[in-house]
C-alpha cells in the first residue's frame, strides 16, 4: 500500500501507463464482442432486446400482466431506458450504451483505489462474458454487489443500501446481507450500519412496488421462478445432460418452455429437480452458517472482517449458481463484484495465491460460458442427441463451478476463524498487484 508521502505527490507515471494500457484493454475487447455480433452464432444474443421492446411496448398501450417474471424495479429501469431511447423501434443503442457505460463505471471505481489488478480482472471477466453483457440486464446487480463490496468497510450504509437495491432489481442479492452483518448488527457499528442502509432502500422499493403493483405482481417474480423446470445448463442437470450426449439413449429432449428457457423433458428430470430443491436448502444452510460463524467471531471492525466478508459473499453466489434448477449465462456475471472487490482491496499475505487461483478459474468459466452461449448453443440443444464437443464445454464448465464453490467455501471458513481476526496484523498488507 503506498504510503503517505507517495499519496501526496500523486499519480505516477506507471500509474497513467496502467490506466492508458486498461483504457486500451477495454476498448479492444468491446470492439471484439461488437464485431462477434456480426456472425450468425452469435447475432442472435441481440433477440433479447426485441423480447424486452415487444413487452414494454405493451406495457406502453396499457396491458397488464406483462413481464411478471422480473420484479416491479427492474422493469422501471427498463422502461425509463425505453422511454429514452424513444420506444420499441429505435431504443437499441440507448439500452447497449448504457451496459457499456455501467460496465465502465465499474471498472474505473476498481481502479480508483489505487490499484490496477481489481480494474484488469473486471475487464477481462465482462470481455469473456462476450455480448451477453450488453443484452441482458444482470449486469445491473452486478455491478452493485461490486460497488458494495467495495464500499463495505470505507462506507457501510452505502454498501447495504447497495444490496438493498441489487435485491429489489434481481432479489438474489437478498442473501448477501447476512455474512455483512458483522460485527454486531445490534450495537453502533458498520454491520448495523449496512443492514441500516439495506432495510431503508430493499424495504423502501419493496413497499413502492406494492403501492404501484399490488402484492400478486410483486411476489410474481418468486412463483414465477419457484414453478419452471429444469434448465439444460444448470447444475442438477449435467448428468441428464452427460447421458443424452454421450451415451445411445435418446430419452431426454429441451424444449422452449414457456418461460422462455431450454428445459429438459424425460427420465429422470423429477428427481434432479429434487436434488435441486435439497441443494438451495443446503446453500440456504451455508449461508445461515457463514454469516452466524463472522456474527460469533468478529469482534470488530478490520481489514480481516472485510475479506471474510467478501469471501463470504463470494461463496454465497457460487453455491446459489450451482444449486438453482436455472442456470441462465448471465448468471455467471454475479461472480465478478466479489473478486474484483478482493482485488482491489487490501488482502492477507496467505489469501493472494489462492485469490489469483480463484481470479483466474473465474476467467475461464465466463470463456467456457459464452462458448456455451452463444457459440454452442445449437450443438447442446441438438436433437435427438446433443454435440459431444459443445456439451463437453458446458459439463466442464458446471465442474468448475462445483469445484470453486468448495474452494470459495473452504477460504471463508479459514478466513473467518477466531483466530484470524484476533492475531491479523494487516497494517503492512499491500494490495495485490
Amino acid at each position: 500500500m503506498a504510503d503517505r508521502s507517495s499519496v501526496l505527490a500523486g499519480p505516477s507515471p506507471a500509474d497513467y501507463f496502467s490506466a492508458v494500457g486498461l483504457i486500451a484493454l477495454f476498448f479492444v475487447t468491446r470492439l471484439l464482442i461488437a464485431g462477434s455480433l456480426l456472425l450468425d452464432q452469435v447475432k442472435f444474443v441481440a433477440n433479447d432486446l426485441s423480447y424486452y421492446g415487444y413487452h414494454l411496448n405493451r406495457l406502453d398501450n396499457g396491458e397488464s400482466g406483462v413481464m411478471t417474471e422480473y420484479p416491479v424495479p427492474a422493469v422501471w429501469i427498463l422502461q425509463a431506458l425505453y422511454t429514452l431511447g424513444g420506444g420499441w423501434q429505435h431504443w437499441a443503442w440507448i439500452y447497449v450504451g448504457f451496459f457499456l457505460l455501467l460496465d465502465a463505471a465499474v471498472a474505473i471505481s476498481l481502479f480508483r483505489r489505487g490499484n490496477a489488478s481489481g480494474a484488469l480482472f473486471w475487464i477481462l471477466f465482462t470481455g469473456a462474458s462476450g455480448a451477453i453483457v450488453w443484452y441482458r440486464f444482470d449486469l445491473i446487480p452486478a455491478a452493485l454487489v461490486a460497488w458494495a463490496c467495495l464500499l463495505v468497510g470505507s462506507h457501510p450504509r452505502i454498501a447495504g443500501g447497495l444490496i438493498g437495491l441489487g435485491a429489489a432489481i434481481k432479489l438474489w442479492p437478498a442473501l448477501l446481507i447476512g455474512p455483512l452483518l458483522a460485527p454486531h448488527p445490534l450495537r453502533d457499528t458498520a454491520g448495523r450500519k449496512r443492514l441500516v442502509g439495506f432495510v431503508v432502500i430493499g424495504l423502501g422499493l419493496a413497499a413502492a412496488s406494492l403501492l404501484t403493483s399490488g402484492w400478486s405482481r410483486s411476489a410474481s417474480p418468486i412463483t414465477w421462478q419457484s414453478e419452471r423446470g429444469l434448465q439444460i445448463e444448470s447444475v442438477p442437470a449435467s448428468p441428464l445432460m452427460f447421458l443424452r450426449t454421450f451415451t445411445h439413449r435418446a430419452d431426454w429432449t429441451p424444449f422452449l418452455s414457456e418461460y422462455n428457457a431450454l428445459e429438459l423433458s424425460g427420465p429422470g428430470v423429477g428427481f434432479m429437480l429434487t436434488v435441486s430443491t435439497v441443494l438451495v436448502a443446503a446453500s440456504i444452510v451455508a449461508t445461515i452458517h457463514l454469516s452466524v460463524r463472522l456474527l460469533r467471531h468478529a469482534t470488530s471492525e478490520s481489514p480481516a472482517l472485510d475479506q471474510a466478508m467478501l469471501l463470504a459473499v463470494l461463496t454465497i453466489v457460487l453455491l446459489t449458481i450451482i444449486a438453482n434448477k436455472t442456470l441462465s449465462p448471465q448468471y455467471v456475471l454475479w461472480l465478478g463484484g466479489p473478486i474484483a472487490a478482493l482485488l482491489a482491496l487490501p488482502t492477507a499475505p496467505w489469501l493472494r495465491r489462492h485469490l489469483a487461483v480463484v481470479a483466474a478459474s473465474v476467467l475461464v468459466v465466463a470463456g467456457l460460458t459464452q462458448f456455451t452461449y452463444p457459440w454452442g448453443a445449437y450443438g447442446i440443444m441438438a436433437i435427438p442427441q446433443g454435440s459431444g464437443p459443445e456439451t463437453s464445454v458446458l459439463l466442464l464448465r458446471n465442474a468448475m463451478l462445483v469445484a470453486l464453490g468448495g474452494y470459495a467455501y473452504w477460504l471463508t471458513l479459514r478466513a473467518s476463524r477466531r483466530a484470524a481476526f484476533e492475531t491479523a496484523d494487516l497494517r503492512r498488507v499491500e494490495t495485490i498487484g
